[in-house]
């Protein structure tokens, strides 16, 4: 699948058109991102959840159970995985600037979800696309292009990734609407020889917008381009520019318990390729979050699936805490 209109252009006018009826940014929407193995090392932009002045802490982890097998005339794909990642993240705000830092840690394994995960689809009707025809808890990443081999990894490996500083100012926020601009700068303090990092500094800016519908729901929109450092064992097949979107819908069922529906979407981060795999991709996040669950403490729990099939992993969960200082 591939854009015929620069994906961009698309997600910049889809934040923009949100309606502009809410006071504040906001701690609507989730802290997902694409948990590919293959693209941990690279920095893509996700919401944030500060949402008043002073210090936030948050502790994020995911688990991702990952089988694909794709190929075309030149190319073959398998991703036979279970990946973790935690990311901890600190930042401050004061008045209309925020600074933040991430530091990641992720491990990639042969795992043991793999079985619960092939009853998971039989039970919904999900299509398991070759999972039963390979032995479950293998680790087998191998990308092949024109007969060469582009990535691969059989061992497990994980350790601290690249460490991600951001800079965050609220554009406007009154009766009518609320928009923030970020940057950030992803640094090299992980290690292309274990994939978590590549070894270059990558480079993002996004604009984040969020608006009430009523008194218990809202829309929110994030879009973001991403400049990749051409670095690790995908160095000369990325693409330069990667455009990354997420727009959803948040209700609060009362005070403390809100639902979340959201879409996460990002273009290719890999020149010319046919495989869905690393092409344009889009999944479904579906969360719950509990407001204030113990003192200063928020809590949300969510789970991933790919609705452009085969585009991302078959299905992530994750975990975040926030604490308010």
């Amino acid at each position: 699948m591939a854009f015929t209109i620069n994906p961009g252009v698309l997600a910049i006018a889809g934040v923009l058109i949100l309606p502009t009826i809410t006071t504040s940014i906001g701690a609507v929407g989730l802290s997902t991102r694409d948990q590919n193995p293959m693209f941990q090392a690279y920095y893509l932009p996700t919401n944030t959840p500060q949402t008043h002045a002073g210090w936030n802490v948050s502790h994020s982890v995911f688990v991702t159970n990952t089988f694909q097998s794709q190929s075309n005339a030149n190319e073959t794909l398998i991703i036979d995985a279970e990946n973790y990642r935690y990311d901890f993240s600190i930042a401050y705000q004061r008045n209309n600037w925020r600074i933040g830092a991430s530091i990641p840690y992720y491990s990639t394994q042969r795992g043991s979800l793999d079985s619960a995960i092939e009853d998971w689809h039989d039970f919904f009707g999900l299509p398991q696309n070759g999972r039963k025809l390979n032995p479950d808890d293998q680790l087998n990443i191998n990308y092949t292009r024109n007969g060469k081999v582009v990535y691969l990894q059989t061992q497990s490996a994980g350790g601290l990734g690249d460490i991600a500083l951001s800079l965050s100012y609220l554009l406007a926020s009154d009766d009518k609407g609320a928009t923030e601009i970020s940057f950030a700068i992803d640094l090299p303090t992980g290690s292309s020889a274990d994939n978590t990092g590549n070894d270059k500094v990558d480079l993002a800016i996004w604009l984040r917008k969020t608006s009430a519908v009523t008194t218990q729901s809202s829309l929110f929109g994030l879009v973001g381009v991403s400049r990749l450092g051409r670095g690790g064992q995908l160095e000369d097949h990325l693409e330069r520019q990667v455009w990354t979107a997420q727009f959803g819908f948040d209700y609060a069922f009362k005070s403390s318990i809100s639902g979340v529906l959201q879409l996460d979407m990002h273009s290719s981060l890999i020149k010319n390729s046919a495989l869905a795999a690393l092409g344009n991709s889009a999944q479904i996040q579906i969360g719950l979050k509990f407001t204030k669950l113990i003192d200063n403490h928020d809590l949300s729990l969510f789970i991933s699936e790919d609705i452009l099939v085969g585009s991302a992993p078959d299905i992530s969960f994750g975990l975040q805490l926030n604490r308010s200082y």
